[in-house]
């Protein structure tokens, strides 16, 4: 049950419309009656709601692109940390769901999600319990990456005592990223340990090339994945592994084509059959900044992805009021750092609407955000705009990320700009 303090991110919800939401329960709370009008001003603002759908089309997008790929799909959680769009990417066939903290895999778990990576070093004698705890429930397919001989000392240490196997996947890493095994040449001192060990099962390898940048970026990657792939192979033929299937797992948001394109080539030639998994996290909420930058170069570069029906598009909205307009071409909006994301761009004026009129209108493309606080921002506007103190502004944001995790709640909004249902986050 939720009381009538619940918040959306800092002020009360209308409490006019508080009983239709007292009503859900979990992590999905379908409204009652009509929902939540925005248009009408039946919500508090500011507001960050999410267009349904939008939001389906990402998600099929992907999937038929992995699909296409001969590739596995997990996506990575901490995006949105909604275990209510974890069950929509499941539903559209996604293998199962990364995450990158101990906590992150209690709630997935707990919300349903029963095939899970740790895309990240499992380290502490705590998280070894929590992870041990659940997987003596029974019913969690577990991966944790691993890259070094002290951390794997210590895992096979303590789940050898629970007597519990853990499913490891070897992170290999390229100089000056950021996790994984730097050397890959020689992991003998590594592989030995594994191998000696009561509790560990290798079951692959996993990297993250978004470290990797400069002009030759793409190359440098593709030659990274070429080292990775034949690192895996040249331990295939020392019988490493646990299973005759060896993951190799990689790709954020921005190289996923290409790194699902590099480790398909040549299938035919690896000694193991390979499952491959990309990790993409923010294609889902998609965004108006760097996500949508990132996949107009994954066109440019992947006839595949242009071949897949539809597109990606940027599913969250941030609905704010004008508070001021103090100067002329200088409108004060109630939008801070509170409320969105502001580390990879500021957020950007999509549309306005005036209560009363029928709908939002486009905003003038010279309408920009300069500075921002905690609960303001401060946004450019023409001379002679037509805006005034209690107008909406419509924003997007870039880096889906960190708006998402400043909000309990999400609305998710049909055409009609109706708010028929809302989703918790976990962070």
């Amino acid at each position: 049950m939720i009381n009538k303090q619940t918040e959306f991110n800092g002020d009360n919800i209308n409490i006019a419309k508080q009983d239709a939401y007292e009503k859900g329960s979990g992590c999905l709370i379908t409204l009652e009656n009509k929902g939540w009008d925005l248009l009408a001003e039946e919500v508090s603002f500011p507001i960050a709601v999410i267009k349904e759908t939008s939001l389906l089309s990402n998600a099929k997008w992907m999937q038929k692109f992995s699909d296409s790929s001969d590739v596995k799909l997990a996506p990575h959680g901490k995006t949105s940390m909604a275990p209510e769009l974890f069950k929509l990417q499941l539903e559209q066939g996604c293998w199962g769901i990364s995450l990158a903290t101990v906590p992150q895999v209690i709630n997935a778990y707990t919300s349903g999600v029963k095939r899970i990576i740790l895309a990240n070093q499992l380290v502490g004698k705590y998280h070894f319990k929590l992870i041990a705890d659940l997987l003596l429930k029974g019913s969690l397919t577990f991966y944790c990456f691993v890259d070094s001989i002290e951390n794997a000392q210590q895992l096979d240490e303590y789940f050898t005592q629970r007597g519990v196997s853990l499913n490891i996947l070897i992170e290999l890493g390229v100089e000056g990223g950021r996790c994984g095994w730097r050397d890959l040449d020689d992991m003998s001192a590594l592989i030995d340990i594994i191998s000696q060990s009561q509790s560990l099962q290798l079951c692959g390898v996993s990297f993250y090339e978004g470290v990797i940048h400069g002009n030759e970026a793409q190359a440098n990657i593709c030659q990274f994945i070429d080292k990775v792939k034949k690192l895996t192979n040249d331990l295939a033929t020392l019988n490493v592994f646990a299973n005759p299937e060896v993951i190799i797992t990689g790709a954020g948001s921005a190289w996923y084509d290409v790194v699902a394109k590099q480790l398909m080539a040549d299938a035919h030639d690896n000694r193991v059959k390979f499952q491959v998994i990309i990790r993409p996290g923010c294609y889902l909420i998609h965004d108006t900044g760097i996500y949508q930058m990132a996949q107009e170069q994954v066109l440019e570069r992947s006839q595949l992805a242009c071949d897949v029906t539809g597109e990606l598009t940027s599913s969250l909205e941030l609905w704010a009021y004008v508070h001021s307009i103090p100067e002329s071409g200088f409108a004060i909006i109630g939008l801070g750092k509170r409320d969105a994301a502001f580390d990879a761009g500021l957020p950007t004026p999509e549309y306005v609407y005036r209560p009363g009129d029928k709908s939002p209108r486009k905003v003038d493309d010279s309408w920009q955000v300069t500075d921002i606080m905690d609960q303001h921002c401060m946004m450019k506007i023409t001379a002679n705009a037509s805006l005034l103190p209690g107008d909406i502004v419509i924003f997007s944001s870039s880096h889906p990320c960190l708006t998402i995790d400043k909000w309990r709640h999400l609305g998710i909004r049909d055409e009609n700009f109706v708010v028929n249902k809302t989703i918790a986050t976990f962070f």
